[in-house]
């Protein structure tokens, strides 16, 4: 049997068509996959630091306001970014790079404290959304050793018998849910845009 030959304009689109489905299926991804471990995990993160601080302000002065009795918190704390900081890692390609709706609806949120690391003039060619989130990531880690030092060795407040105990005072515990709140939805908002971005083409 004589195979069909085919003019080569229409051979060349044929040879690049099988190309590409061997590659992806003929399908050309533009944002990188939506991560739910990410997305939950950011969620939970957010909850239990915003809950943690709180209440380490509303107990300055006392015992339980006091470092010694946070570290297991912040341990917690801790392993919870770490986790998330190695799965954005493992699929990075070492650089950043959003799509215009993510950037734009994070510009949108933030205003002028749009985080540097993503910053369009920080992104580039071959990056991908984890690359951006990885260095949130390990930025929102920054702040929380940051609050940390502060709560360790900074803030003191006066029990009532007069002594000096670590604490997080109530100013410092808002800048620092301000800061550390701003750099998580940032996070956030790339892994919820990819959720809804995933639901449409479903």
């Amino acid at each position: 049997m004589k195979i069909p030959t085919y003019p080569k304009p229409l051979r060349n689109i044929f040879l690049v068509c099988l190309l590409v489905l061997g590659i992806s299926s003929c399908k050309v991804q533009l944002v990188s996959d939506y991560d739910q471990v990410i997305d939950h995990g950011l969620r939970d993160y957010k909850q239990l630091l915003n809950t943690f601080i709180k209440n380490a302000s509303d107990a300055g002065g006392t015992e339980q306001g006091t470092f010694d009795s946070s570290k297991g918190t912040y341990n917690q704390l801790e392993s919870k970014i770490d986790l998330l900081i190695d799965r954005a890692r493992m699929q990075s390609t070492g650089s950043c790079k959003l799509v215009t709706n993510i950037s734009s609806k994070i510009e949108r949120i933030m205003g002028d404290q749009m985080p540097v690391v993503i910053a369009p003039n920080n992104q580039t060619e071959n990056g991908n959304s984890y690359g951006c989130t990885e260095r949130l990531l390990v930025l929102i880690k920054k702040q929380l050793l940051f609050v940390k030092e502060i709560h360790q060795t900074a803030d003191k407040c006066r029990s009532r018998n007069g002594e000096q105990l670590s604490c997080i005072r109530i100013t410092t515990s808002k800048t620092a849910l301000d800061i550390s709140n701003q750099s998580i939805n940032a996070a956030w908002i790339v892994e919820t845009t990819k959720r809804s971005s995933k639901r449409k083409t479903d």
